[in-house]
C-alpha cells in the first residue's frame, strides 16, 4: 500500500476514535478523507460545508448512517492491516511505525494539518482547516448541552475541553440532570492488562468514566469545585486518572479529601434546590389550577347570589313542588338558573358539566343548586345585611327599639324586633329578626329584648326610645315591658305608636253611638253578602252597568279589623254605588221563583234607611282626614315634631267640623240622596222616650231628678245625639291618647316638641315655654349646668 494512502487511513482512524460518535467531527473526518481521494466531479454547491458531506457520501456509495459507516470503515481498515489490538494501542503503534518509516517525528496533529493542506493545495481547494461550519460552532458555544444530547455519551467529561464549554448555570443544571458519566461497556486494558471496573460505580456514586480519554473523573469536583484555591487541582477535574494499578488507592484518598467533601456538599445542595424548584413549580401549577377553579366558582356563585337577591326582593318563593329534571316547573330558583343558562356562558358551561357528569355516572360535582346551598346563600346574605345594620347603629350610637307581636300560620307566637336610628342625617328603620316566644308576659318579653340586644352587640345604655302597642303587657306602668326597660335605662322613653293610637281613637269613636255601631255592621254585611258569592257579585256588576253604562263598575271593599283608617276606601266605594246596591237587593226580593238568599236581601234592604245615609255622609269626610293622618304617621322619616303637627291638624279639622253649618251641609246631602232612592226621614224624633214620673216621696225634696232634654225636630236630635257625639268622641280620644296625663312620657315629649318650634329661638331671650322644656331636660338627663345644655343643644330652624 502506498505510503500516502496508508497515512490518510491512519489519520482517519485517529479522528474517528477521538470523536466517538460526534456527528460534526465525523463529517469533518469524512470530508477530509474525500478530499484526500481527489474526486474530480464535485459541483459548485460542494463549497458549502453542510452539503459537502452528503455529496461525498453519495459519491462513495454509502447510504447508511454516519456512525455505521465510520465503524465499518474502521473495521475494514483494521482487517486490511491485520490489527486486532485495542483502538488506542493500534493508533499509537501505527502512528509510530509511519513516523519511523517516513522519518516524521512531528506530532499527530501537525501531520494531519500538513497532510490536509498538501492534499487541498494539490486539489486546488482553499477551504479552512477545520471543516466544521461557523453556524455549528456558534451553536456549540451558545448551547453546548443541547448539541451534546445527540452524542452517545453526552455527559462525557472529555466534551468540556473538546468544545471549550464553560460551566455556567445552564450547563451545570444540564450536568446535574444527566448525572455522572457511568457507561457500562468493555473497558480497554493498558499494557499491564488492567482497566476500569464497573463495580467502582456502586461504592463511589460520584465517580465517572470518559470513554474518549479512557480516564476516570470526579463528577462533583469537575462541576462544583470552581474556587480559585482549587483551580490547580486538575487530576480529577479536567485531566483524569488512568493508572489502574493505583486506582483504588487514588479513589480512597480523593473521597477523604477536603476539596471533594466541599464539592459533594455543593452537589447535594444544588440537587436539593433543584428538587425544591421542581416542587415549587408543581405547586405553582397546582395553585394556578385551583385559582382558576375558584374564579369559575366565584363567577357562578355571583350569579346565583343575584338570583337570590331578586327573589328575596320580590318576595317570591324559591322552591317548587317537583324539582326533578323532568318536571315542567322546578321552582323559581332553578327556573331562573335555566333562563340564565340560555344567555350566560358561565352558567351554561356549569350546567353542561353537571349534565355530563350525571350521564357518565361519575362522581357528582358540587352543583351549588341544592336547597341547602340556597339556604346557605340566604343565610349569608342575612348575615351581611345584619352586619351592615350593626355598623350603622354603632356609628349612630343612639337608637330606639320597636317591638310588635304576631302569630304565624302555625299559631306560633312571634315577636318582630326593629331598630330605629339616625345615620348621616337620615332616619332609618331596620328589621333585625323575628323571634319565637312561648309567653307574652312582660318578663318574657324583657328577657327576649336583652337577648336580642346582646346577640347583636347593641348596648342598653344607647337606647333612647321604645315603641310598642297599647297592650297591658307592653305599656303597663309596673309589670309592662316599657316599665321593665326603664329600670335598666331611665332614658329609654316609651312612645306608643302614633298611627296605632289614631287607629284606637277611631275604634273608640265608632262605639260612641248605637247608630254608628249599626252602620258599620251593616256595611260589613253588605260586603259579605255581595262579595262572597260569585253569582251575586256578577249580578251586582250587571246592575251597575245597566244604571251607569259609561262608567267602570266599582267593587265593594272589605272593612279592615285592625286598620280603621283604611276603612275610608270601603266607605267611599259604598257611597258611590249605594243606589246600585239597593237596586240589586230589590231585584233579588222580587225574583220569581225567589232566591234562597232573598230573605237576607230583604233584611239588608230594610236596614238601609235615612239614618244609614246620614251616617255615611258623616263618617266619609272625617275618615278621609284620619286616613291621610294615619298614612303620614307611618312614614319612616316621621319625627316627633311632624307627628304633633299632624295631630294638631286633625284636631283643628274636627273643631271646624263641629259646627251647625257643616252638619247642615251633611244633612242636606243625606236627605237628597235618600229622596233619590225613595227614602224620606221619619217623623219620629230619635231618642224620644216617655217622661218619667217622679215618685211622691221626691216631690217635696228640693233635689229631684232633672228632666231629660227634649228635641223638637229630627235634625236637632241627629245633630246632638249622633254628629256632635261622634266628633266629640274622636276629639276626646285624641286629647287623651296623644296629650293625656296617662301618657308617662307626655311632659318630656311636650318639652321636646316645644324645643322644635323655630319661633321659640328667634328672640335673644329664651321664651318661658322653651326655658321650661330645658329645665325638664336637665332634670331628666341629670345635667346641672343648664347654660351648657343650651349652648350644646343644636336645633335646625
Amino acid at each position: 500500500m502506498p505510503r500516502k494512502e496508508r497515512r490518510q487511513k491512519q489519520k482517519r482512524k485517529e479522528l474517528i476514535d477521538a470523536a466517538k460518535g460526534s456527528g460534526l467531527l465525523t463529517d469533518w473526518v469524512r470530508t477530509s478523507t474525500a478530499d484526500g481521494q481527489k474526486e474530480s466531479d464535485r459541483s459548485e454547491e460542494e463549497t458549502k460545508m453542510q452539503s459537502t458531506t452528503q455529496e461525498d457520501r453519495q459519491g462513495e456509495g454509502q447510504q447508511s448512517e454516519i456512525k455505521d459507516t465510520e465503524m465499518q470503515s474502521t473495521q475494514e481498515d483494521r482487517q486490511g492491516e491485520g490489527q486486532q489490538s485495542e483502538i488506542k494501542d493500534t493508533e499509537m503503534q501505527s502512528t509510530q511505525e509511519d513516523r519511523q518509516g517516513e522519518g516524521q517525528q512531528s506530532e499527530i496533529k501537525d501531520t494531519e494539518m500538513q497532510s490536509t493542506q498538501e492534499d487541498r493545495q494539490g486539489e486546488g481547494q482553499q477551504s479552512e482547516i477545520n471543516t466544521m461550519d461557523e453556524n455549528a460552532e456558534q451553536q456549540v458555544r451558545e448551547k453546548p448541552f443541547i448539541f451534546l444530547m445527540d452524542l452517545p455519551h453526552p455527559n462525557d467529561p472529555a466534551h468540556v475541553l473538546q468544545f471549550n464549554i464553560k460551566y455556567d448555570e445552564a450547563f451545570i443544571q444540564n450536568c446535574v440532570n444527566q448525572g455522572p458519566c457511568q457507561p457500562e461497556l468493555s473497558f480497554p486494558k493498558n499494557e499491564e492488562g488492567r482497566s476500569f471496573q464497573n463495580k467502582w460505580y456502586k461504592s463511589n456514586p460520584w465517580l465517572e468514566y470518559s470513554p474518549s480519554l479512557n480516564s476516570m473523573f470526579c463528577f462533583s469536583c469537575r462541576v462544583f469545585l470552581n474556587e480559585e484555591k482549587h483551580m490547580f487541582r486538575k487530576s480529577w477535574k479536567t485531566i483524569g486518572l488512568n493508572r489502574w494499578n493505583k486506582a483504588l488507592q487514588k479513589i480512597k484518598e480523593h473521597s477523604g479529601s477536603e476539596s471533594h467533601m466541599c464539592a459533594m456538599v455543593k452537589w447535594n445542595t444544588f440537587q436539593k434546590k433543584s428538587l425544591e424548584a421542581v416542587l415549587e413549580t408543581g405547586n405553582l401549577q397546582s395553585q394556578a389550577a385551583k385559582d382558576k377553579e375558584k374564579q369559575r366558582n366565584r363567577e357562578i356563585l355571583s350569579r346565583l347570589i343575584s338570583i337570590t337577591l331578586y327573589l328575596a326582593r320580590q318576595g317570591m318563593s324559591f322552591r317548587g313542588d317537583d324539582e326533578t329534571s323532568g318536571s315542567l316547573n322546578r321552582g323559581n330558583f332553578l327556573e331562573l338558573v335555566e333562563l340564565f343558562g340560555k344567555y350566560d356562558s358561565v352558567i351554561k358551561l356549569h350546567l353542561d358539566r353537571l349534565k355530563e357528569t350525571l350521564d357518565s355516572n361519575k362522581r357528582p360535582l358540587v352543583s351549588l343548586l341544592s336547597n341547602r346551598t340556597q339556604n346557605d346563600i340566604i343565610k349569608a346574605l342575612g348575615i351581611a345585611v345584619r352586619h351592615a345594620i350593626k355598623t350603622e347603629i354603632e356609628e349612630s350610637e343612639l337608637c330606639s327599639i320597636l317591638i310588635d307581636e304576631t302569630t304565624d300560620v302555625s299559631h306560633m307566637e312571634q315577636v318582630s324586633f326593629v331598630v330605629r336610628y339616625v345615620h348621616n342625617m337620615q332616619i332609618k328603620e331596620r328589621f333585625i329578626q323575628v323571634c319565637n316566644i312561648q309567653s307574652t308576659s312582660g318578663e318574657a318579653l324583657e328577657n327576649l329584648v336583652l337577648d336580642v340586644l346582646k346577640e347583636n352587640n347593641l348596648k342598653m345604655d344607647n337606647i333612647r326610645g321604645q315603641g310598642y302597642d297599647g297592650a297591658a303587657n307592653m305599656r303597663g306602668h309596673y309589670k309592662g315591658l316599657q316599665a321593665r326597660i326603664l329600670r335598666h335605662n331611665p332614658k329609654a322613653l316609651y312612645v306608643h305608636c302614633q298611627a296605632h293610637c289614631l287607629n284606637l281613637v277611631l275604634v273608640e269613636s265608632a262605639k260612641s253611638n248605637i247608630c254608628f255601631v249599626t252602620f258599620f255592621n251593616l256595611v260589613e254585611k253588605l260586603y259579605a253578602f255581595i262579595g262572597n258569592s260569585s253569582k251575586r257579585h256578577t249580578a251586582f256588576i250587571e246592575v251597575q252597568k245597566g244604571m251607569q253604562p259609561h262608567q267602570r263598575p266599582v267593587e265593594l271593599q272589605k272593612l279592615s279589623d285592625t286598620r280603621w283608617a283604611c276603612r275610608e276606601r270601603a266607605l267611599k266605594s259604598l257611597k258611590k254605588v249605594l243606589p246600585a246596591v239597593m237596586k240589586f237587593l230589590e231585584n233579588m226580593t222580587q225574583e220569581s221563583p225567589p232566591d234562597p238568599s232573598a230573605g237576607d236581601a230583604a233584611i239588608l234592604l230594610k236596614n238601609i234607611n235615612f239614618e244609614f245615609f246620614l251616617c255615611l255622609e258623616i263618617t266619609c269626610p272625617i275618615f278621609q282626614v284620619t286616613t291621610v293622618a294615619s298614612d303620614a304617621l307611618q312614614q319612616k322619616d316621621m319625627d316627633l315634631a311632624a307627628a304633633y303637627k299632624i295631630v294638631e291638624g286633625v284636631l283643628q279639622t274636627l273643631e271646624h267640623c263641629r259646627s251647625e253649618e257643616e252638619f247642615e251641609e251633611m244633612y242636606k246631602k243625606a236627605t237628597e240622596k235618600a229622596a233619590a232612592v225613595g227614602l224620606d226621614p221619619t217623623e219620629e224624633v230619635s231618642g224620644h222616650r216617655r217622661k218619667r214620673k217622679v215618685p211622691a216621696k221626691f216631690t217635696a225634696v228640693g233635689t229631684g231628678a232633672s228632666d231629660d232634654h227634649v228635641f223638637h225636630t229630627l235634625k236637632e236630635s241627629y245633630r246632638a245625639q249622633v254628629y256632635y257625639v261622634f266628633v266629640d268622641s274622636i276629639t276626646q280620644e285624641l286629647q287623651k291618647r296623644f296629650k293625656g296625663v296617662d301618657n308617662a312620657t307626655w311632659e318630656i315629649l311636650n318639652a321636646l316638641h316645644c324645643l322644635t318650634v323655630p319661633e321659640n329661638w328667634t328672640n335673644a331671650t329664651v321664651p318661658p315655654k322653651a326655658l321650661q322644656a330645658l329645665k325638664m331636660l336637665c332634670q331628666f338627663y341629670e345635667i346641672d349646668d343648664q347654660e351648657k345644655l343650651k349652648t350644646e343643644l343644636k336645633i335646625i330652624t
